[in-house]
């Protein structure tokens, strides 16, 4: 994942929610942005992605087969889940996440997008795109849907916090519009395809 569009404004969420100096995991880093950020935000963040730049805090492999690395106070995973096999993924966050960390997840629900977006897309997008309900489902129909994202997070997590989120404003690189996107979102007017989560760890009972 290239450069700050998917992580904008979730770093401060995540520094703000644990402690200085707090073992950060990036799962699906890309480039390592978010990992260097939340390195400036005072924490101490590693990335791990089969895809990884050559960064000395990134592990070029795939988060189900890191080893070694101990545990982690939390997981971060932007943009990670929707392509993954859910199982082997949820397993590995799981694994990664010591029993009291927190997991944060933003991800999109792709079966969510309809009329209404096609239609707010077809007013910003300055690229020749089908963003037609049909031609949306021919491109995403491969990836996971929201609810199967989140299914897999509940069966081993316990959600302590769920956020409706903008998406498509950060889809087209426009942050200028996503204010604008969470207002129609908040007013019912677009669907929100992009969520966020935070959770713990499920208690075994």
């Amino acid at each position: 994942m290239t450069g700050s569009r998917w992580w904008k404004d979730f770093d401060a969420g995540v520094a703000a929610a644990l402690p200085p100096g707090s073992r950060v995991l990036d799962v699906g880093c890309g480039d390592g942005g978010l990992v260097d950020r939340l390195g400036e935000l005072g924490l101490d963040a590693l990335g791990v992605d089969p895809a990884a730049s050559a960064h000395a805090r990134l592990i070029r492999e795939p988060a189900e087969h890191a080893r070694g690395l101990g545990t982690f106070d939390a997981v971060t995973a932007v943009m990670a889940l929707h392509h993954a096999g859910l199982d082997a993924m949820t397993s590995a966050l799981a694994r990664l996440l010591r029993p009291d960390g927190r997991l944060f997840v933003y991800d999109f629900d792709w079966v969510a997008y309809d009329d209404r977006a096609a239609a707010w897309l077809a007013r910003h997008d300055s690229f020749d795109a089908d963003n037609s309900v049909a031609g949306w489902r021919r491109e995403h129909g491969g990836l996971h849907p929201g609810a199967a994202i989140q299914g897999a997070l509940a069966a081993r997590f316990e959600p302590l916090l769920k956020v409706r989120r903008p998406y498509l404003a950060r889809m087209l690189a426009r942050h200028d519009l996503e204010a604008q996107e969470q207002a129609l979102i908040d007013m019912q007017v677009l669907p929100a395809l992009g969520f966020w989560m935070i959770a713990g760890r499920a208690r075994v009972t």
